[in-house]
């Protein structure tokens, strides 16, 4: 009967793994520092790293070396994009386990109720055997439900936070570039090559 809490748990465990999303903000920082973004612009893009568990050191050596270098605003911009999504949806899967996990709970704290109230007869015939058991089996199914609480508590807080981080590097972006991007709606260009913020080339006769 501890079969349901025990995939929970396992499921809470695959979630908690973190390790793949933090490659992929990390990969998002390296390019964007290839790509010559001002620190300003990526102090969100660190702070998720760091919420999903990337060390001081990962952050740091992001963009060093051969890697991804962003063309554009809109190849920047679409990858953020997709981190977003999935570290939502983590997010998400989470909520859900741990409505399953609250579902599971009460279900196994019942049971805990009903095998305490077993009666015991004498003569029992094995009615004291079948008590304890069904205590203990309770019991563990309220453990398995307690370890996966404790696992899914801090992937959520941890995820939310990336998320909100992650969230706020456009407006980071927006505001560090305030100056050049009104430039450019008033028509103005910036010099040919300028990384980024691209001006057109001169046309020659």
């Amino acid at each position: 009967m501890t079969d349901h809490e025990r995939q929970i748990l396992a499921r809470a465990r695959e979630l908690a793994d973190l390790g793949e999303l933090t490659e992929t903000v990390t990969v998002i920082l390296g390019g964007a520092r290839r790509a010559g973004l001002d620190p300003d612009a990526l102090a969100g893009l660190i702070g998720a790293a760091a919420a999903l568990g990337g060390g001081g050191l990962a952050a740091y050596a992001a963009g060093r070396g051969p890697g991804i270098r962003y063309a554009d605003e809109g190849e920047f911009l679409g990858a953020l994009a997709d981190a977003e999504d999935d570290v939502a949806e983590r997010l998400k899967a989470a909520g859900r386990l741990n409505d399953r996990i609250v579902t599971a709970l009460d279900s196994a704290l019942a049971a805990l109720d009903a095998a305490r109230a077993m009666p015991v007869r004498k003569p029992c015939d094995g009615c004291h055997g079948a008590k304890a058991a069904a205590i203990a089996e309770a019991e563990a199914r309220i453990r398995l439900c307690g370890d996966a609480v404790e696992v899914l508590e801090p992937l959520a807080a941890r995820t939310w936070h990336a998320l909100k981080r992650i969230r706020a590097v456009p407006s980071d972006l927006g505001e560090t570039y305030e100056s050049v991007y009104n430039l450019i709606r008033r028509g103005g260009a910036m010099p040919h090559e300028g990384r980024w913020l691209t001006g057109q080339e001169t046309a020659t006769a």
